[in-house]
């Protein structure tokens, strides 16, 4: 009896190869979800995807797109995919896959990027190339890395601008391992707390602060309960958008390739609307009464570096030198 088993990249690959060579010609439907409403931008350029895909395949491949989490949380949809349940998704961090690989984690490093354009920098380069070749190894398709955004803090006691600013809030955050242990780091208290418990926590004071993208401190009126937005910047968070091995199977090589370059020509469509947006919204929510500050970035990164440290004991610094390589390029 013959026990070889394949590494699962290699299981992809002929995946994907046996699957192009016999798609049926007739095309297939394929299923897209992501937690965020339709207005968002990731929303509005999954639709716009839908759209070119099938205009640019002759109706031959469809995509339903499903939004606002109606599918489940991002684990949900990942655990979907592996499952064969889902053929697509657009997750909103890399750093969702962490669970399965903890590398990817490594966006979750407190300001590993300078600004979104060293961010953008490291997903088109090699570190963009590394991570793809890890999800391929754990059995996903990164198709292209759009954006969510940097994370910035807003909250109702006080304005931060230095680290010892952060002492005693009570911040609520995602459970995520590195994000709890640098409010430890910065002398704040951190709240494991569901993102839909948020704002009532926020209103009824149970949690004194927060940290999101720009984008979703406005669209959850945010400013209606806190008081100052310090842009920090302090974490960056991309938007893979992933299909399953299966998924892609479903297709001709031809139409592989049509998904694969629509996605990578969005990217650049969908990262501008964050940007544009942000100016627009960050003068509404200084319209709207929020305290607005930048912070000092250094003395931040300083308390928060040995989060980098254990991070490259426990993973590697491959990454985080890929990372740091982007920001030298121009």
């Amino acid at each position: 009896m013959n026990n070889l088993k394949l590494p699962i990249s290699a299981l992809v690959t002929a995946i994907l190869t046996v699957g192009a060579g016999s798609a049926a010609a007739q095309g297939a439907t394929l299923s897209l979800a992501h937690v965020f409403p339709d207005s968002h931008p990731g929303g509005i350029h999954a639709e716009k995807l839908a759209e070119l895909v099938e205009e640019r395949t002759n109706g031959e491949v469809k995509i339903n797109v499903h939004h606002g989490g109606v599918l489940g949380s991002e684990a949900d949809e990942i655990q979907q995919l592996q499952a064969g349940n889902l053929d697509m998704a657009l997750l909103y961090g890399v750093s969702n896959f962490q669970n399965i690989n903890p590398r990817l984690g490594v966006e979750e490093l407190p300001f590993i990027f300078a600004d979104s354009d060293h961010a953008q920098r490291a997903y088109d380069g090699e570190y963009g190339d590394a991570v793809t070749d890890i999800l391929e190894e754990e059995g996903f398709v990164a198709l292209s890395y759009w954006e969510n955004g940097l994370r910035h803090f807003t909250n109702s006691v006080r304005p931060i601008v230095e680290p010892e600013d952060m002492s005693g809030i009570r911040f609520r955050s995602a459970e995520i391992p590195i994000r709890l242990e640098m409010f430890e780091l910065l002398g704040a208290s951190a709240i494991p707390m569901g993102f839909n418990e948020l704002f009532t926590a926020l209103q009824q004071g149970t949690v004194g602060g927060q940290e999101n993208p720009i984008s979703l401190i406005h669209a959850n009126n945010f400013d209606e309960v806190q008081d100052y937005l310090s842009l920090s910047g302090h974490i960056y968070n991309s938007a893979v958008l992933t299909a399953s091995p299966a998924a892609m199977a479903k297709l001709t090589s031809e139409q592989q390739d049509i998904l694969r370059e629509t996605g990578q020509e969005l990217k650049v469509e969908q990262r501008n609307m964050i940007a544009e947006q942000n100016e627009t919204l960050l003068a509404e929510l200084e319209e709207s009464g929020m305290q607005i500050n930048t912070i000092n970035t250094e003395q931040f990164k300083e308390i928060v570096l040995p989060l980098w440290e254990s991070f490259s004991e426990e993973n590697g610094d491959d990454l985080i030198q890929l990372i740091d390589k982007a920001n030298t390029e121009s």
